[in-house]
């Protein structure tokens, strides 16, 4: 019997010694459980805070200029003796939907909108669409085109350019190349009043003396340098002295040729203002330009008519020849316009010569 009872304690024993170990595994368990449970938590809460400060660093990002306008409006009322209403925001115009639907004019507004938000003087989004629903075109309404060849030429492109604005006309610049880099400025105001630059060569050279790569070398550096500078692609040639060669000899080929590899139409002009001659005064300049017949019997509607822009006497006669136009209801383009609108259009390569 104490074998007996001997026993039974040492299993008792052995009982509470396992009874034992397992609740201190459980507690283990509980704690190790507990313990990832509050790291996963941690993590979890670590996470959502790094999203939630991500957004909301979006947010105030996004309403920064809310933000600071409000917070003017707020300080303007406080400084006031009686509070007044907030006045509503200003909406900003949608851009001039084009008025002719064509890829050429979808184009040609995309020019615009770039020259004149690039080089334009617009106070604001408003001014600038403003200045480009002015500059809309009516393809039934009567139009001519104003050239200026030669320049630029300070201060008289300077002058023109005041007139153009003051009477919101645009005209096309036959440019010399040679004279570019010393008048950025006024090649900037161009474009920036929606005016054309076409291309004169580099250094008034006469086309039909040169060789093909001479050719290409000053009509091609003209066209280079006012990518480069302005990011303006030129359409336009106007040969100095009306030189492209007579029709079927190797000159006119070449140089035809040559417009066709740089995109470029061969422009003459259909009335001169002989600002060119010495003996025509501004007064004459005036009564030729504005005659309602030419010579040859043909009027001004689809005229591109011919100035140069370094005589004080074309900017005299000038500031009476613009706002005369406009009084008839022509509209003032520039020579791609008037073109496009044309029933011939504008052809890479093509002689438009009605020259006097």
């Amino acid at each position: 019997m104490e074998y007996d009872r001997e026993e039974a304690r040492r299993r008792a024993a052995r009982r509470r010694a396992a009874e034992k170990r397992k609740r201190m595994r459980r507690r283990r368990l509980t704690v190790l459980g507990a313990a990832a449970l509050i790291l996963v938590l941690l993590i979890a809460g670590a996470v959502s805070l790094i999203v939630r400060a991500v957004r909301k660093g979006r947010q105030a990002a996004a309403l920064e200029p809310t933000a600071q306008a409000a917070a003017t409006v707020t300080a303007t009322a406080a400084a006031l003796p009686t509070a007044l209403p907030t006045p509503a925001p200003t909406a900003v115009p949608a851009t001039p939907a084009p008025a002719i639907d064509a890829p050429w004019y979808r184009e040609r507004m995309a020019q615009l909108y770039h020259n004149l938000s690039s080089y334009g003087n617009y106070p604001d989004a408003a001014a600038l669409y403003t200045a480009l629903e002015e500059m809309q075109i009516d393809p039934n309404g009567k139009m001519l085109a104003i050239t200026f060849d030669d320049g630029p030429y300070p201060p008289i492109t300077g002058d023109l350019l005041d007139v153009l604005e003051a009477n919101h006309a645009r005209a096309t610049f036959f440019v010399k190349g040679a004279y570019i880099d010393a008048n950025k400025d006024l090649i900037r105001r161009e474009l920036g009043l929606g005016c054309e630059i076409g291309n004169h060569t580099t250094n008034h050279e006469d086309l039909e003396k040169l060789s093909p790569s001479e050719r290409r070398a000053t009509v091609g550096g003209l066209n280079d340098k006012m990518q480069a500078l302005f990011g303006y692609r030129v359409h336009l040639l106007r040969p100095p002295y009306i030189s492209y060669g007579k029709k079927g000899d190797a000159n006119r080929e070449d140089i035809v040729a040559m417009a066709r590899e740089y995109e470029l139409a061969i422009v003459n002009h259909t009335r001169s203002s002989h600002d060119s001659h010495e003996d025509y005064t501004a007064q004459m300049m005036i009564d030729r330009i504005l005659a309602e017949k030419d010579e040859l019997g043909r009027g001004l509607d689809g005229s591109i008519l011919l100035f140069h822009d370094k005589y004080n006497k074309t900017v005299e006669a000038m500031k009476v020849i613009l706002p005369a136009l406009k009084q008839q209801g022509y509209q003032l383009v520039t020579v791609s316009e008037l073109l496009s609108c044309s029933q011939e259009g504008l052809n890479w390569g093509w002689i438009y010569s009605k020259a006097d």
